[in-house]
């Protein structure tokens, strides 16, 4: 039955998909008009539902199913074309290579950003007037200022009755798919031979960092660590070299890697108290490794879409196509940046960066931009955005700009082990200035990026050796592998048969990833295959299944859960798998998103003292706070049977204990308002 339902939802899936292209493909290419349909709608959903909260749509699949497959009558011609047929192929190539991946490893777990984006989704859930409740920290709003993708995913569940966590992953997958046919779009317009184009998605998809192609030559694995373990260190090592995984070369370097990446000592620091840097990177590859639902993933959708029409609006019109709009094309180009602003913050400024390259370039070629096409898609798109940015909290934590100081630049050595395929291209592209002008302005976009990224950064709450982890972190990603994307295009598209292999070259190096990608896959364990609900290996308890079971049924109420950390951990998992509302999330992110109120250390002192049963005024509290339900899990039992006595002993006159296990020295169960 869960192969069927899968098989029905993505046919649901792709029926709707099909229908929104098959009919914007009238006025934009079709990869184009598929990512602009989905970003279209759910941008004008997001305004209403500030208005008015359009609640459960579930009923409207049906009708909106009923429109889709007219649409597709209606358009019988088009979708017959061989244009639609080879836009449909390349999309569902990549929607299955992010479905295998997400097929093997579904689960949602509380490392990384999972269990967070899986909130973010669920606020979104009931379909209330916009900015919803925080289910994380009642009664305040949800008025977070990047989850927008998260307001799609949650939107697509909404309307097809999906679970959270099942829709959390199929929403993963459609951005990725969606990203990867765009730049398909993209090369295709400079490139002719299929090869050539292939290697470079693959490089996206499954390349890494400059670093890929030597990891195994600086650092060898600890023996005594287990296989999947090794796998996986190779993995995000990639990403997180500089800083993180060098540290490990002092004790399990090669020689060659002590003689590149000398360990730090004392008599090096610049200060006594100076540690290395951690300075990442996370690519577009690398997400798929990582499996986050998190804002990167709708910044490379909307780098690539930006990145496709410009290629439209600039690439010699391909033999045999359909004569668009180009005036259109403009004016969505525009629309990207505002959009970015809600998607993922940290990338607006470069979102701007190249929309304003091409305007520059366009006037070097004495080709103005259309300033009516611009200024209105971008007015346009700014107004759809605003409610959402009316909305956000006042107390958002502060986040201002500096320049990087000395101490905290990037080592050039590893600077260009991490970046060197970015460089090489960049020079490549350059060559290509004459027989492709657009080169040129790529060439300045993405270099004045980079060269920013090096000399200012953005001060979070982070310091130390973490002070540039977050701005590298998301902005050399995304850099990066637009970089790869466009001037590897610009180099593999030479007539100079040297260009072009020094392009293939570089991209199949970072294609060595392909190994430690397999590894990884091999390796890793798959118990979890095929529940793409994400919740298989916390239910896997029948009590926890159960206890999950009966809440998803129960009337929706606040659930109070121990507290067993300030982040990361399963602390909230009980009410996200069974769509309740927590009484309080992870203590360390509510506090950090809602400008660190008191309270929240507050109520988690007051948590950790009512699950060890010494809080003499728990009745009130539970009261002041609406709490509905209280959990008692297989962590608690731990504590031992007389915390549980003298909570039930506290409650017992308000709450009733409804047991899913017990044996003479524990109970599973949760105490539910009489």
């Amino acid at each position: 039955m869960t192969m069927i339902f899968l098989l029905g939802s993505l046919i649901l899936l792709w029926l709707h998909l099909a229908g929104l292209t098959v009919t914007l493909g009238h006025w934009l290419p079709y990869p184009i008009a598929r990512a602009a349909g989905v970003l279209g709608v759910t941008l004008v959903l997001c305004a209403l539902e500030h208005f008015v909260g359009l609640g459960q749509i579930g009923w409207a699949w049906p009708l909106t199913s009923a429109l889709a497959l007219g649409a597709l009558w209606l358009q019988k011609i088009e979708c017959r074309s061989a244009a639609f047929k080879a836009s449909e192929r390349v999309f569902a190539a990549a929607f299955i290579y992010g479905l295998a991946w997400k097929f093997v490893l579904p689960s949602i777990y509380p490392t990384s950003e999972r269990v967070t984006d899986l909130y973010f989704m669920q606020n979104y859930y009931p379909g209330d007037t916009l900015p919803p409740l925080d289910i994380w920290y009642p009664p305040h709003h949800f008025d977070f200022y990047y989850a927008f993708q998260h307001y799609g995913a949650a939107l697509m569940g909404r309307l097809f009755n999906w679970q959270p966590g099942f829709a959390y992953n199929i929403a993963f997958v459609l951005v990725m798919a969606l990203s990867l046919s765009l730049a398909w779009d993209f090369a295709s317009r400079f490139i002719s031979r299929k090869a050539p184009r292939l290697l470079l998605i693959a490089a996206l998809a499954l390349g890494g960092t400059g670093i890929t192609p030597i990891m195994h030559l600086v650092a060898d694995p600890n023996p005594a660590t287990p296989p999947d373990w090794v796998a996986n260190d190779f993995m995000w090592g990639s990403a997180r070299f500089i800083g993180n995984y060098e540290l490990r070369i002092k004790d399990q370097g090669t020689t060659l890697g002590r003689a590149l990446f000398p360990p730090l000592t004392e008599a090096n620091k610049p200060t006594p108290d100076f540690e290395t840097r951690e300075i990442p990177m996370e690519n577009f590859g690398y997400q798929f490794y990582l499996g986050d639902f998190h804002p990167p993933l709708g910044s490379y959708f909307l780098l690539f879409l930006a990145l496709a029409l410009i290629a439209w609006l600039e690439a010699p019109a391909i033999a045999g196509a359909v004569a668009l709009s180009p005036r259109l094309g403009q004016a969505l180009l525009a629309g990207t940046v505002p959009v970015m602003l809600i998607t993922n913050t940290w990338i607006f400024p470069f979102s701007a960066v190249l929309l304003l390259s091409w305007i520059g370039w366009r006037y070097q070629q004495k080709n103005p931009p259309d300033w009516t096409a611009i200024i209105g898609g971008g007015l346009l798109s700014a107004l759809l955005v605003y409610p959402y940015l009316s909305g956000l909290a006042n107390q958002a934590i502060n986040t201002p700009i500096y320049p990087v100081r000395w101490m905290d630049h990037t080592p050039v050595l590893r600077f260009i082990a991490f970046l060197w395929p970015m460089l090489v291209l960049l020079v490549l592209a350059l060559l290509e200035k004459r027989a492709r002008p657009l080169a040129l302005m790529l060439v300045i976009a993405f270099g004045a990026m980079l060269v920013i990224s090096e000399f200012i950064y953005v001060q979070d709450p982070s310091g130390g050796k973490f002070i540039r982890t977050n701005t590298t972190m998301k902005w050399w990603g995304w850099m990066y592998s637009g970089a790869l994307l466009t001037l590897g295009t610009m180099a593999l598209a030479s007539q100079r048969k040297v260009t072009r292999w020094i392009a293939y070259a570089s991209l199949a190096l970072t294609c060595t990833y392909a190994w430690d990608t397999a590894n990884y896959l091999m390796s890793t364990g798959k118990a979890d295959a095929g529940h793409l609900e994400g919740s298989r290996s916390f239910l896997n308890d029948p009590p926890m299944r159960d206890m999950v079971g009966y809440l998803k049924n129960a009337p929706r109420g606040v659930l109070l859960e121990n507290w067993y950390g300030d982040a990361y951990t399963n602390q909230t998992l009980v009410a996200l798998f069974s769509n309740q509302i927590s009484m309080q999330g992870w203590p360390n992110h509510v506090s950090l998103w809602h400008g660190a109120p008191r309270d929240v250390w507050m109520q988690s002192d007051k948590t950790k003292a009512f699950y060890h049963g010494t809080f003499p005024e728990a009745l009130d509290w539970l009261a002041l706070n609406h709490v509905r339900y209280i959990a008692w899990t297989r962590a608690e039992a731990g504590m031992g049977l007389p915390a549980w006595q003298n909570i039930n002993t506290a409650i017992g006159s308000q709450y009733s204990w409804h047991p899913f296990y017990a044996d003479g020295g524990s109970q599973v169960g949760l105490w539910i308002k009489k």
